[in-house]
């Protein structure tokens, strides 16, 4: 296993992406998903929701041989999803920024052809707590200009990868497993869910885009 990511990143309307590709609408990342807090409907990108509107929340990104244990029970909710990156290397972009971390998925981010179709693993936990704009301090507590609550907002996120095997067709197809619900326990999360449950179904089947 192998940690690309361990620290604070900066959100913005509840959002932060793993991209290596242009990033699509909120709307066509989640069309035709049971989940609502990890959009992978659109090759390349990971349209990660978050509990925090605005703030530095925690993030972890775990890069696995094979799938990992089932998520610990401290993570109040876990989706799973299939995703097609389009390079070796993707990126960790807040909103309306440019890259944050370089991420590589191959051994010093080389591009080995052939990519595999990867499972990721969202875990999260105190989405509502973060969905407080204070996140639980008393703002009768601070200062006029003090804006320290911004990093440190309660809720925080985990993310796995691992190579899947492909479902159907030939190797170059991108066939993708389902996205999945596997744990729910906050109101957010439960709301995010509902919301891409009532999205209309993309046009078309999605394949992998390596261009």
């Amino acid at each position: 296993m192998r940690v690309l990511f361990d620290g604070q990143v900066p959100v913005a309307y509840g959002q932060v992406y793993v991209m290596s590709r242009d990033l699509p609408g909120m709307e066509a990342a989640f069309a035709g998903q049971v989940n609502g807090l990890c959009g992978a409907s659109r090759p390349g990108v990971l349209f990660l929701m978050t509990g925090t509107d605005t703030g530095r929340v925690r993030f972890t990104i775990e890069l696995h041989d094979i799938e990992p244990p089932a998520a610990a029970q401290e993570w109040e909710e876990v989706v799973e999803v299939s995703f097609l990156p389009g390079a070796a290397v993707v990126d960790l972009v807040p909103w309306g920024d440019g890259s944050l971390a370089r991420l590589p998925l191959t051994p010093e981010g080389q591009d080995t052809g052939g990519l595999p179709v990867y499972r990721v693993r969202y875990c999260a936990v105190g989405m509502d707590e973060g969905h407080d704009p204070f996140g639980g301090i008393d703002p009768d507590d601070l200062d006029e200009d003090d804006d320290t609550y911004l990093d440190r907002r309660p809720d925080r996120y985990l993310v796995c990868l691992w190579p899947e095997a492909r479902t159907g067709g030939g190797p170059s197809d991108g066939v993708t497993r389902a996205d999945a619900i596997l744990r729910q326990t906050s109101g957010g999360a439960a709301y995010w869910h509902a919301w891409a449950r009532a999205l209309p179904p993309p046009a078309e089947p999605l394949r992998a885009d390596r261009g």
